[in-house]
């Protein structure tokens, strides 16, 4: 199953019908891409040409022929039936159908996409937060259960340093952090990797980097980050949360940090982070 630093990208199509109480169907000229599977289905509908042809065959003509919305194959006689639209299906454990579409008022694709959930171990996901500094939690599986019951929530970071639980829309990048515990809902499909994500900066609470450093007008933690981010020089940056704010550049590698009360910094290290496990859920849309 799978999905990556993550995000999956979905269209919905919405059809307007004149005639209430008629189903839709899935027609060549509505659709393309790959076909959605349903073993064990013979289609309904007025087919368009019938022949003897073997499953794999079957399916690829199909898919070369813009006007075709489906078929479907029987296994006891090998005939391929393909169809310009798919009006619906019925269930036949001797057959093979596939479509371009979702068949109305049928039961979803075996390649349908569903949603997972993703749990990672030492990140920070940065940006996105419904509740700006974070609800108490006394751990991650508390932090966890308060995302998974707000429909709102499509990630979280818990930072154990703080017990604090920061419930996300999404996120803008990921930092390496050894007290970060998160997880992410996405939508993918069964055959899909698991997701990755990839991590660019190494996160350190309340720590100062020591090295040849120099002040930047940034205003913020996101812009100091991206101004070392361009500087091929910056290896890392300490963002001051006096009044006003200040951050600082630092130039080198191998910056290490020193423990520093209202100072947080990052540094360049990228790595690529994969899931602790990952597990089907019930959808959130």
């Amino acid at each position: 199953m799978a999905a990556a630093g993550i995000a999956s990208s979905l269209l919905l199509l919405s059809i307007s019908l004149a005639m209430p109480g008629i189903a839709p169907m899935a027609s060549a000229q509505e659709s393309g891409g790959e076909f959605l599977d349903y073993p064990g289905t013979a289609l309904r509908g007025s087919a368009s040409a019938e022949f003897r042809r073997p499953l794999d065959d079957c399916r690829q003509i199909c898919q070369e022929r813009s006007g075709c919305a489906g078929f479907d194959h029987s296994s006891v006689t090998n005939l391929c039936r393909l169809f310009p639209a798919v009006a619906s299906a019925q269930s036949d454990p001797l057959s093979t159908g596939g479509a371009r579409q979702k068949i109305p008022g049928y039961r979803d694709p075996a390649n349908a996409e569903s949603w997972y959930y993703a749990s990672f171990s030492g990140v920070d996901l940065w940006g996105g937060d419904l509740v700006t500094k974070g609800l108490d939690a006394p751990n991650a599986e508390s932090c966890s259960a308060l995302c998974d019951s707000r429909t709102s929530c499509r990630a979280f970071t818990y930072n154990q340093e703080v017990n604090r639980c920061f419930l996300k829309s999404g996120f803008d990048f990921v930092q390496s952090y050894p007290l970060g515990r998160s997880g992410l809902y996405f939508k993918a499909k069964p055959s899909a990797p698991p997701p990755t994500l990839n991590a660019d900066w190494e996160l350190f609470t309340t720590s100062g980097l020591i090295g040849n450093s120099m002040e930047s007008a940034a205003i913020s933690y996101q812009e100091c980050m991206q101004q070392c981010s361009s500087d091929g020089g910056c290896g890392g940056f300490t963002w001051v949360t006096a009044r006003p704010n200040r951050c600082f550049l630092v130039n080198g590698t191998n910056l290490y940090p020193v423990r520093k009360k209202g100072m947080t910094s990052a540094r360049k290290n990228s790595r690529t982070v994969t899931p602790d496990f990952v597990r089907a859920v019930a959808p959130r849309d």
